[in-house]
């Protein structure tokens, strides 16, 4: 924590990082669900209210501080729940496919060989498909919704863990230290876990981290090509794709309806910001190579 707190740009990324979480937490009471729902106990408050059925959208108000989209879905509604999404998707995604990714790569590496060999090509299977397309084709089969879109992110990501916690393996159960428990009778599974993931994990650790907002984009872009949460639902991806045809404004004023995609953007750029400036910051504190 100390080290957190002497570095300036982690802790700008912890502020913004706090703000979301704060935000995500308080979702209810800053934008509560609108009366003509609150009576409906079947109504999702994920889904974004909508004032009308116009296409045209409607600049910030009083009403709606942030104004309304395309459809008239509430702006300010979707971006304040649309952060819970976002930590959904990038905790689920990213914590699934880590300790998939450890749990096969670290084992792999251990036991070496010819199973080794064969699960490594496996993996390069899964890696040789680009990690959009294929994550595009999978919620295409599956169909719209955003469970489909966290197992097909789970899916292709637990491979670049599960590479980086190989090579770490493979390089750490050769020092002495593990041949010394190898001697001593200590079995196999204490091994792995007790000697040699603490001392190779740090990678892992720091990847994962700077994953968490490359995960929330790949989602929003699903959801911006129409693959992702059903629509109307809060996500920061949707809302930009409600802005789609306005994105231009109109022929005399080309910024008019600026606020359709600045307030979605700007939350995603912010959130991807936090997380890789507290991932550069994990970096240096649990690396012992930059500590040295």
């Amino acid at each position: 924590m100390k080290k957190l707190l002497r570095n300036p740009l982690s802790m700008a990324g912890l502020i913004i990082l706090l703000v979301f979480i704060l935000v995500a937490v308080f979702a209810p009471w800053i934008a509560p669900v609108p009366d003509m729902y609150a009576n409906n106990p079947n109504h999702d408050p994920y889904r974004v209210p909508r004032y009308g059925w116009g296409n045209t959208p409607q600049a910030p108000s009083k009403e709606h501080p942030m104004g309304l989209t395309h459809g008239k879905y509430d702006i300010f509604y979707g971006i304040v729940w649309g952060t819970r999404t976002a930590f959904k998707v990038g905790l689920i995604v990213t914590g699934v496919s880590c300790l998939v990714g450890i749990v096969i790569g670290s084992t792999s590496a251990y036991i070496g060989g010819k199973f080794d060999e064969v699960v490594m090509r496996f993996v390069d299977v899964f890696m040789s498909f680009p990690f959009l397309i294929a994550a595009i084709v999978i919620t295409t089969i599956l169909g719209r919704g955003l469970d489909k879109v966290i197992f097909a992110l789970v899916l292709f990501r637990w491979t670049g863990y599960a590479r980086l916690i190989r090579g770490n393996v493979l390089q750490v159960k050769q020092e002495e230290y593990v041949m010394a428990a190898k001697a001593g009778g200590v079995s196999h599974a204490k091994i792995l876990i007790r000697h040699i993931l603490p001392n190779t994990i740090f990678p892992v650790l720091i990847q994962a981290s700077m994953n968490m907002g490359s995960i929330v984009v790949t989602a929003s872009t699903l959801s911006f090509l129409g693959l992702g949460a059903p629509e109307g639902y809060a996500d920061w991806g949707q809302m930009i794709s409600f802005a789609r045809n306005w994105i231009l404004g109109t022929p005399d004023n080309p910024l008019a309806y600026w606020y359709t995609v600045v307030w979605p953007g700007l939350a995603i750029v912010l959130f991807v910001l936090s997380w890789n400036l507290i991932g550069d910051a994990f970096r240096d504190i649990m690396d012992p190579r930059i500590q040295g």
